[in-house]
């Protein structure tokens, strides 16, 4: 068997690096000098969803750690593989993709997060090649309708609810659901 160069090796740091950084935020540095278990209602409180993100990006940098370590006993090394003319790489919809983050960024202070998170939802949906109209509205609307749940109802988290008419849509949209 070949022996993996030393850049190889080196590069199986990095997830290695990311896993051990976002486990260490996730358990030591998250809310530092805050009573967390105070504020807590039942298993969920404030940080309790960036503890989750956390642990899952953790867990990925740990599946890639594996992926590249079998590639590196392997010896297989992607820059080694022919790639097809066309792999289906779009870079004006990956600019349209970036251009839509930003602009749902701006949108949640303007509108509120549930009617900017729904526009965000719709919007992607047709921009990753979704064409049935049922499809986009009903993930659209289910999926903002938990993530609403989830943040607002279980996690207690305060978001944005957009302003002057948007902020009393929002209001009404949460009594419509039972949040408030």
């Amino acid at each position: 068997m070949k022996r993996p160069a030393v850049t190889e090796l080196a590069r199986l740091g990095f997830p290695l690096a990311v896993a051990g950084g976002a486990w260490l935020v996730a358990n030591r540095h998250l809310a530092p000098g805050v009573d967390v278990e105070a504020i807590k209602r039942g298993i969920a409180g404030p940080t309790t969803w960036p503890e989750v993100i956390l642990y899952c990006v953790a867990a990925c940098a740990c599946a890639m750690f594996v992926r590249m370590l079998f590639g590196v006993i392997a010896g297989a090394r992607a820059a080694e593989q022919p790639q097809a003319e066309n792999d289906g790489y779009d870079e004006t919809r990956l600019a349209a993709g970036i251009a839509l983050l930003i602009c749902y960024g701006y949108a949640i202070s303007a509108i509120g997060f549930a009617w900017a998170t729904l526009l965000f939802l719709l919007a992607w949906m047709v921009l990753g090649g979704v064409r049935r109209p049922v499809a986009i509205v009903l993930t659209s609307a289910i999926g903002t309708t938990a993530l609403l749940y989830l943040f607002v109802k279980v996690s207690s988290m305060p978001l944005d609810r957009g302003k002057g008419v948007f902020e009393q849509a929002t209001v009404a949209l949460y009594r419509v659901l039972g949040i408030y």
